[in-house]
């Protein structure tokens, strides 16, 4: 199988998640606890209503001293999908009950992943599965260091950080109940080096099927058992890409890899 994407490009691909800027446009209207947009709420039924609820979108900008990557992420309960581009390749995560998926659209190149029985486990009580930057934060042991305004009239903000031996790692969030990540700034002190990520864009409620977290039958996945993963992380190229959103694949309570 496939699994010549660039050094460069592979380098780029993990600087730009692992530290994980434009103006964020927020949807406030979108944001609120118990919103769903009235194309659906017109004619929806309460299950589906209650659906709707539990999704989410958003996109992200990541600028490092590699380049910039632009993501897209989706989620309708547990079930998640991001997409981007790495070097001319469409790079696609899906992670829907037992399986986290990889797969690069241009070569039909994938990895189907085994997670981890933590990994299910914490489905059930996750919450949103992506855009948990301030949740992960404060479990390390992050605090409150400021709060504020973006302007006249704007939605608030609060700023939260993080400082230990490894760096720094601020998260700035939508001063509200739903605390919306807004921007995550790392500092590396190994290297000296800042990653910058911006959220924006972010939609609560839309209308999404469940087939959306299927993958494609065009894609020739390469199955993997999780004990076969944690034995080969680090040892040879593992499916078109790397596993960053390792929470889903690992569980929070797990050692990730």
């Amino acid at each position: 199988m496939n699994r010549a994407l660039p050094k460069l490009a592979m380098t780029l691909w993990l600087a730009s998640l692992s530290l994980s800027a434009a103006t964020p446009v927020l949807a406030a209207e979108n944001l609120e606890a118990n919103s769903v947009p009235s194309r659906v709420a017109a004619g929806a039924t309460p299950s589906a209503r209650a659906s709707n609820s539990q999704t989410w979108y958003a996109r992200s900008r990541v600028e490092t001293e590699y380049g910039m990557i632009m993501t897209h992420y989706w989620s309708k309960g547990p079930m998640f999908r991001a997409e981007t581009v790495v070097a001319g390749h469409p790079i696609t995560t899906i992670v829907n009950g037992p399986r986290y998926y990889v797969y690069d659209s241009a070569t039909a190149d994938g990895a189907a992943i085994e997670r981890n029985a933590t990994a299910i486990e914490e489905d059930a009580s996750r919450g949103r599965p992506f855009g948990r930057e301030l949740q992960d934060l404060i479990d390390a042991g992050g605090e409150k260091i400021n709060e504020g305004s973006l302007g006249e009239g704007a939605m608030g903000f609060e700023v939260y950080q993080l400082t230990n031996e490894n760096g720094r790692r601020r998260v700035l969030v939508t001063r509200s109940d739903l605390q919306i990540p807004i921007k995550i700034e790392t500092f590396v002190r190994e290297t000296g080096t800042t990653g910058i990520m911006e959220y924006s864009s972010w939609q609560r409620g839309i209308q999404l099927e469940d087939s959306f977290f299927q993958p494609p039958n065009t894609i020739v996945f390469e199955k993997i058992s999780y004990p076969q993963y944690t034995a080969d992380y680090g040892r040879i190229p593992i499916g078109p890409a790397p596993v960053y959103y390792r929470h889903l694949l690992h569980g929070s309570q797990t050692e990730a890899r």
